[in-house]
């Protein structure tokens, strides 16, 4: 261990440079650095501090070990406005007390709740496509989260007011996810781009300016209409709710938006508004990003596929039906999803900023520098998952295998895991099983050993040319219903 804090070595490439390599073929850019540097290197991007890559476990271990008064997350590298109160951007106890405020809702018998709904929604998407429908699979994973947003966060299923929070919602995120705008952010700085982001939509929004949600001369200023403008539904909505102060409403913004302080005193509105695109951001773009690389592998792994198939079909002789929460909760569709999130994760890691010297490991990292818990390289240690510790094997998560916290963690770790990590795991299986038990689909990627370069889009990574598919056979929503199967063989006069 090293006795002086100090940086680990790292490549010497100038630090535009480094960050184009982080946007685009990630992944084996991190591949070279660790054969070059081993577990421990640092890079050097621009608009922030050194960034330490971390891929030994016991270093990992170190990170989610850190105290809350040992990192300071307002500096976390997130160029998008989503709101400096955001449970994000809080570090020690505002952040404990808003983890305690959001994760009950999302979680517990609330989310066992969604599942039928969940189901329900895929079910709707899937009884509109044709044969002959394309679609590119993160794009449509995303519209179906969408739906189940509108629900979880908003109590909506359809209608005007559903319609235009989800155009709304997806015009935001594809303009504040855009290359243009992250490229603006990393090369000034996150935090300062977020700062600024954020006065100029609190500006637009006490002169009650709407914009016309049009792109501009410069990046941001669709971004920030459409932000105006979904704010204002959302600062609406949770008037009303307060107007009714309803304690059986359980979806998310009336949750937030009846929550208190440690004084008693409701929420800002514009805090709840944080929260609220906080949690639109998280359950789009991870799934959406996740369905991508998870649809790759099953299109590559024709056996796969099957086996998930034969899964659900079981399941469903076993219940006499679909049911949402069974299927969520299937072994080997859990394994195969545990491994496409293990190979193919789609964040690259997550983050700790250091306002003390910490003992990470093998070093003594210096205070003011990144200390970045690497989930793509980490999840494919030979140490920790075995010689084919590359080939994609959802079995091993079947022969009673133990991998850890600092070993597996797509969704991050310790005290500022994912708050919503169930809902998208759950959402995800039901999605996936539908798709397997009643779609075919035909792609360039079926079988084939080639695999697109990953790049970051919105802060999560995806097949750069995304993941096109052709609907070549769609099953009705009875198949392989007893029932169905049973009216089958009366009318064949078995």
């Amino acid at each position: 261990m090293t006795a002086t804090a100090q940086l680990p070595p790292g490549p010497r490439d100038m630090k535009v440079k480094q960050a184009m390599n982080m946007g685009y073929g990630l992944w084996q850019y991190l591949e070279k650095q660790q054969q070059t540097f081993g577990d421990y290197f640092t890079l050097r991007l621009p608009g922030q501090g050194p960034m330490v890559i971390l891929s030994d476990p016991k270093a990992i271990k170190d990170v989610f070990s850190l105290r809350p008064d040992q990192y300071d997350a307002s500096r976390t590298q997130l160029p998008m406005d989503v709101g400096e109160d955001n449970t994000v951007f809080l570090n020690q106890k505002p952040h404990q007390d808003s983890r305690k405020m959001i994760i009950p809702p999302l979680n517990t018998h609330r989310l066992k709740d969604r599942a039928g709904v969940m189901h329900d929604i895929v079910t709707e998407h899937l009884n509109a496509w044709q044969v002959g429908d394309e679609f590119n699979i993160p794009r449509l994973v995303g519209d179906i989260t969408l739906d189940v947003i509108c629900y979880t966060v908003f109590n909506l299923r359809r209608g005007d007011r559903k319609d235009t929070y989800k155009r709304l919602m997806l015009g935001w995120l594809l303009s504040a996810c855009s290359d243009a705008n992250f490229a603006v952010g990393s090369m000034i700085g996150a935090k300062r781009y977020r700062g600024m982001l954020n006065k100029a939509y609190l500006k637009r929004t006490r002169k009650g300016d709407f914009g016309n949600g049009r792109k501009g001369l410069f990046p941001w200023k669709q971004a920030i209409d459409l932000k105006v403008q979904l704010a204002d539904m959302i600062r609406q909505d949770i008037r009303a709710i307060r107007a009714r102060m309803d304690a059986g409403e359980s979806h998310m913004l009336s949750v937030l938006a009846r929550a208190t302080d440690e004084d008693g005193n409701l929420l800002a509105e514009e805090r709840v508004i944080s929260e609220t695109v906080g949690l639109l951001i998280g359950g789009h773009e991870t799934s959406a990003a996740t369905s991508a690389w998870f649809m790759l592998w099953l299109l590559k792994k024709p056996e796969v596929l099957q086996r998930i198939r034969e899964e659900v079909k079981a399941s469903i002789a076993a219940e006499g039906r679909f049911d949402p929460l069974k299927v969520a909760e299937l072994p080997y569709l859990t394994a195969c999803l545990n491994e496409s999130q293990r190979l193919t994760p789609s964040a690259v890691g997550t983050v700790r900023w250091l306002t003390q010297d910490a003992q990470i490991g093998d070093w003594l990292i210096p205070a003011g520098n990144c200390v970045f818990p690497c989930i793509y390289l980490t999840q494919r240690n030979k140490s920790v998952y075995g010689d084919d510790a590359e080939e994609y094997r959802p079995q091993r998560w079947l022969e009673n295998n133990k991998f850890g916290p600092n070993e597996y963690f797509p969704f991050g770790g310790g005290r500022r895991a994912c708050v919503g990590m169930n809902q998208a795991r759950q959402q995800l299986r039901i999605i996936f099983a539908e798709f397997a038990r009643r779609v075919r689909f035909s792609s360039i990627h079926d079988g084939g050993a080639n695999w697109p370069t990953p790049r970051q889009i919105g802060g999560q990574t995806e097949p750069d040319v995304g993941v096109i598919v052709k609907v070549e056979e769609i099953r009705p929503e009875s198949a392989d219903f007893p029932a169905a199967d049973t009216a089958t063989r009366v009318a064949q006069g078995a």
